[in-house]
């Protein structure tokens, strides 16, 4: 099943069980959805796990902001939002093995700390769809700096 079709079917039953959170995070994703496919790009070439990525950095973006501002009780509804979301995505690496790799790539590729870029790309390249950017970016200055 698609996952556009996933969705609306979660959204049915979600609405049939009066889950109101559910039901307006799964309204929020279709809405984004809809919008890619209004985009003009060919049905083909839209990727609707990338629509549901940006949603989820979109909430992941307010849920730092709250939690800067000390606004607890806005933090936890959107962890709730979050973990909705996440459902829709593929499982991401743990830390253990983005270190894993990260070793890897510099290891094999010999790359220094000017090449950081070019590390990042090759890395995001490769498991941009399962691995945190900002946990590779954090990783591989560790590792740079260190070497």
């Amino acid at each position: 099943m698609e996952m556009k079709e996933r969705i609306t079917e979660d959204l049915k039953v979600a609405m049939k069980a009066q889950n109101k959170l559910r039901t307006s995070v799964l309204r929020m994703i279709l809405a984004d959805i809809k919008i890619a496919d209004t985009s003009g790009k060919p049905r083909d070439e839209i990727d609707y796990v990338e629509v549901v990525r940006g949603y989820y950095k979109k909430l992941n973006k307010t849920r730092e902001e709250y939690e800067r501002l000390n606004l607890p009780d806005k933090v936890k509804e959107l962890n709730g939002e979050i973990a909705i979301v996440e459902e829709y995505l593929p499982k991401q690496l743990s830390d253990d093995e983005i270190k894993r790799i990260v070793h890897e790539v510099i290891e094999t590729n010999k790359f220094t700390a000017r090449e950081m870029g070019a590390a990042m790309k090759l890395i995001m390249g490769k498991y941009g769809g399962v691995v945190d950017g900002k946990k590779v970016q954090t990783y591989l200055k560790e590792k740079l700096t260190i070497t």
